[in-house]
């Protein structure tokens, strides 16, 4: 999550402040270092609880973050570090863990874009950034831009919901994805023989995403934006539309909100896509939706992909 003050100096280096707090410090630590001249504020999981990079907006309830702040290389770092440590004394926190590095000044831009490359998802599936060239040109390529949205194919959420699409046959088949992020899902759906995907979330940014992402992929030489669209949850054109396969990569605790959303979208003999779920909270999740689904699951790296067909 980065602040919206980012200025551009020409810099021969940037002075990083790093701090670990609770979680109820950082709005107003990331305030603080924002009003006090920071260039840029952005916050990272730094506890033992999972990172959640799911199609779901929002900032999962990290116990402890990680608040980094870069400052201009003029800045007076030291009465910048001794202020904020003495206004989170003020409020009765001591002893924050708290570091200062000087980082020489580069392309951050150029370094983020390369720490991007082509991976394969599932069986002749890829997610190629926008800017890389595929690695095998007659596979099915999702050209993506990670920046835009949630989903990119890296985590184990997201790379089991496309390794199983992969390896279905979805002719003839409708699509709901809801919490669609950057579309990835949807994307994958008709790049696997879906007729028509509907992508649903609840963050405009997200929605423009799928579109723009949409429109940069094509399948069997047929744009994929013919195929599919891009809505926010109440724009949806038809609200009680039931579709073959439904499928939500967001927060488990979401989706059991959603569950009275979800479940009358699904059509008799079609298919629930359940993930974003940790290992030990999969029963939770199955016992929630089983007057209507038999689960079998999946799982990667303590995070589970539950497969519900529909009675």
């Amino acid at each position: 999550m980065m602040s919206d003050t980012t200025k551009k100096t020409a810099n021969a280096h940037w002075h990083q402040f790093r701090l670990t707090v609770q979680s109820e410090l950082v709005d107003p630590l990331s305030e603080l270092l924002d009003s006090i001249g920071a260039a840029a504020v952005t916050t990272e999981n730094a506890g033992d609880d999972e990172f959640y990079e799911v199609a779901f907006p929002g900032t999962p309830s990290w116990e402890t973050v990680r608040v980094t702040a870069l400052f201009n290389e003029d800045a007076d770092i030291k009465a910048i570090q001794n202020l904020t440590l003495s206004a989170l004394k003020k409020i009765g926190v001591e002893e924050i863990p708290h570091t200062l590095e000087k980082l020489a000044d580069q392309d951050w831009e150029r370094v983020w874009l390369d720490s991007f490359s082509p991976i394969k998802v599932g069986k002749d599936l890829w997610v190629v950034p926008s800017w890389c060239d595929p690695v095998e040109i007659d596979s099915r390529n999702i050209r993506l831009d990670p920046g835009l949205a949630f989903g990119t194919g890296t985590h184990a959420t997201t790379f089991m919901c496309l390794d199983w699409i992969s390896r279905q046959h979805l002719k003839t088949q409708t699509v709901l994805d809801y919490g669609s992020g950057s579309g990835i899902l949807a994307i994958a759906s008709i790049m696997s023989g879906a007729e028509h995907a509907d992508a649903v979330d609840i963050d405009p940014l997200a929605v423009e995403a799928c579109e723009l992402n949409a429109q940069r992929n094509t399948f069997a030489d047929v744009r994929i934006s013919e195929s599919m669209r891009a809505y926010l949850p109440n724009d949806l054109p038809d609200p009680i539309k039931t579709y073959d396969l439904v499928i939500a990569n967001i927060l488990a605790e979401v989706i059991l909100m959603l569950k009275d959303t979800l479940i009358p979208h699904v059509a008799p003999s079609g298919t629930l896509l359940l993930t974003g779920i940790l290992k030990q909270q999969s029963d939770k999740i199955m016992v929630a939706f089983s007057e209507s689904f038999d689960f079998t699951v999946q799982e990667k790296d303590h995070w589970v992909l539950l497969i519900g067909r529909r009675r």
